[in-house]
């Protein structure tokens, strides 16, 4: 399915990911408030120092730089139907051929459902025990396999889940 353009990521300025990328790792680990502050101007964001701590455990440093610029920059779309969301959803799910932009396209549904963070869906069940890593009253994780219509529904869904 084709998309409009107000639901396909944006180009990201690559000097600008560059840059705030090598600004992230610096304060990742070394809490310097000027370089904080200049990501923060760069990136239009206030983002505190805090956040910046442990993102190497976590994720590269492009790939946060370019979450956060996703996050900041996609907007809800006028008018989105339930057929656009769920191609959507597909495209951020990890076995299609979208995948290399799957963090764009998470942003941009979490901006288009009611749901806070409702991209979460894609990996985690909204009735996920952490506990026991399970779902669906003791199903394995492994047993995980929603497809995007659902994930659509639980997203919908007063609550967030049906």
């Amino acid at each position: 399915m084709e998309l409009r353009p107000e639901l396909m990521p944006p180009v990201l300025d690559e000097a600008l990911v560059a840059r705030l990328a090598k600004l992230a790792a610096q304060l990742d680990g070394d809490p310097e408030e000027d370089k904080r502050a200049e990501f923060n101007r760069l990136a239009g964001t206030d983002i505190p120092m805090q956040e910046f701590q442990g993102i190497y455990g976590g994720e590269d440093h492009e790939d946060y730089v370019r979450r956060v610029l996703y996050y900041r920059l996609i907007k809800p779309a006028p008018g989105v139907t339930r057929a656009e969301l769920a191609e959507v959803v597909r495209r951020a799910m990890p076995t299609n051929e979208f995948f290399d932009q799957h963090e764009a396209y998470m942003a941009i549904f979490d901006a288009n459902v009611p749901l806070e963070g409702a991209s979460n869906l894609i990996f985690y069940p909204p009735d996920y025990d952490a506990g026991t890593n399970t779902w669906g009253g003791g199903r394995p994780m492994g047993e995980y396999n929603p497809t995007p219509e659902q994930i659509l529904a639980w997203a919908l869904a007063p609550g967030g889940s049906e």
